[in-house]
This record gives structure tokens, C-alpha cells and sequence, in this order.
């Protein structure tokens, strides 16, 4: 019992102390900040265009990893998406923001991260909440252990190209509605 509390401990660590006080950053289309804004209101409806990062990670095997949500998430809860993504926070750039949610959500360290693509998306994810994100894609190269934090993650997995591809289109609902949009991003998702 004792070891399942420190694991516990350990989770909650990997989040900020007061989740209540997160903050997006607010921009326009040309990725000016505008202001900032709490986490919730910026994803209600009608969602205001903020920054974030989304994270591809594949591994020697040319499988992509991909994560189930949490039940928790205002967004995208229980559904599969890429490997992990996040809001930018005041005072942070794009691929601070990917780091530290590879950590949070995932405990991974270390990963040497590419800049792939940044792209402007909006799409409703339930009858509250929505994303329109200003979203720069990353993408890198890991074997190691994946270890969920399990109040952001639920499920993780492995999976070749063609089956993530042939999910997707037979599937798209246990998907998250971005994932398709981040993985086009790269070239292994765009080739016949």
C-alpha cells in the first residue's frame, strides 16, 4: 500500500501544483499574442485561437506511439491521439511546451524533437468544448520505456503506419478529431 501512494505522489508531481491556474496563450493568425487566458474558457465555446504543441513519436520498428486520454481531459477524453500535445504557457516557446508534456504526460526525457509543421486548425470535440489552435508539430525518435501518467493517459500503444492510417478511416470516432490533422503533418502519413 505504501508503494502505490509514493507512485501516486510521483504522478501528481509530473503536474503544476494548482491546475486551476492554467493559463493558454492567446494569438491571431500570423501567431501574435493577444493576451491569455485560462485552460476551460479558452476551450469553450466558442474556442479562441491559442498556442500549443503536438508531439509524434516513433520508434525503430517505424511504429508510432499513440496514447488513449484520460477520462479526465475536457477534450478528446478516452479517445486515442498522437503521442502526446499541450498549450503552450505564458512565457514558454513551442518546443519547451512538447518537452515538458512528453514528461508530464509520459515520462519521457531526452528525446531530440524536429520541428515538422505549425497549422491553424478548429474543430468541435463535444457539445462544451472545441479546439482552434495554433499547433506546431514535433516529431522524434524513441525506444525506451514509456511510463503514463495515469491522470493524463489512459492507454498507450504502438502501431505500424498502415494500421494507424486504416483505424483512422474505420474508426475515426475512438479518435480524437486533431489526430488525423497532426499526423498528415508527416511525410509517412502522405505517401500511397
Amino acid at each position: 500500500m505504501k508503494q502505490l501512494i509514493q507512485q501516486q505522489s510521483q504522478q501528481l508531481q509530473r503536474r503544476p501544483k494548482n491546475n486551476s491556474l492554467d493559463q493558454v496563450i492567446l494569438v491571431n493568425e500570423s501567431d501574435h499574442q493577444l493576451g491569455v487566458m485560462d485552460k476551460v474558457s479558452a476551450h469553450r465555446h466558442p474556442a479562441r485561437l491559442h498556442r500549443a504543441s503536438s508531439v509524434l513519436l516513433y520508434n525503430s520498428q517505424g511504429e508510432w506511439l499513440i496514447q488513449q486520454r484520460s477520462a479526465y481531459k475536457i477534450v478528446g477524453a478516452n479517445q486515442w491521439a498522437n503521442a502526446c500535445c499541450g498549450n503552450l504557457r505564458p512565457g514558454e516557446n513551442y518546443k519547451q511546451c512538447a518537452v515538458r508534456r512528453l514528461k508530464e504526460e509520459l515520462d519521457i526525457a531526452g528525446v531530440w524533437l524536429k520541428r515538422l509543421h505549425k497549422f491553424i486548425y478548429k474543430i468541435e470535440c463535444n457539445d462544451e468544448f472545441g479546439e482552434h489552435e495554433m499547433d506546431t508539430v514535433f516529431v522524434g525518435q524513441y525506444e525506451g520505456l514509456v511510463n503514463p501518467n495515469p491522470l493524463e493517459v489512459k492507454n498507450i500503444r504502438w502501431i505500424s503506419t498502415k494500421e494507424l492510417l486504416e483505424e483512422l478511416d474505420q474508426n475515426k470516432s475512438v479518435y480524437a478529431p486533431w489526430t488525423k490533422l497532426v499526423l498528415l503533418t508527416h511525410p509517412d502519413f502522405t505517401k500511397e
